[in-house]
């Protein structure tokens, strides 16, 4: 059994990766495999609808093939292999980062042209990382 989890900060190693370390520390000490993937900072592009996934149905996007580097297919095979996902990302102006929200559209679009059951059955789970307001 595995489990992966995506940090969406571009900060390596800042609060969401001490977030994503906690719950991932409670689990590989249940025995269970674990792996982080840095997200946040990284080349991953926002989903175009092109459609193309949908003409391959195999479960990747098929849009940036010829565009140059991007890490999106790598974060789908990272999640069809596993059994748990996670995405942790701090909390930008009420949303997720850029980089979290592409991984979400582009491998939730991706998974309904494979016909939706690309993440079916797998235990998914989000964590969201605040700035506390401090006295300045």
């Amino acid at each position: 059994m595995k489990v992966v989890a995506f940090n969406g900060s571009p900060r390596r190693k800042g609060n969401t990766f001490a977030a994503i370390s906690i719950v991932l520390d409670e689990i590989s000490g249940q025995g269970i495999e674990t792996e982080i993937v840095q997200v946040g900072g990284m080349p991953i592009k926002p989903c175009r609808a092109c459609g193309k996934c949908r003409q391959e149905k195999d479960g990747f996007c098929h849009g940036y093939e010829n565009g140059g580097e991007d890490i999106l297919n790598d974060c789908i095979k990272k999640m069809l292999e596993a059994q748990g996902v996670i995405i942790g990302s701090p909390v930008y102006f009420g949303s997720a980062t850029p980089e979290t929200k592409a991984l979400i559209d582009r491998s939730g679009y991706s998974s309904r042209g494979a016909g939706n059951t690309m993440l079916k059955r797998k235990v998914c789970a989000p964590i969201a990382v605040v700035r506390r307001q401090g006295a300045a």
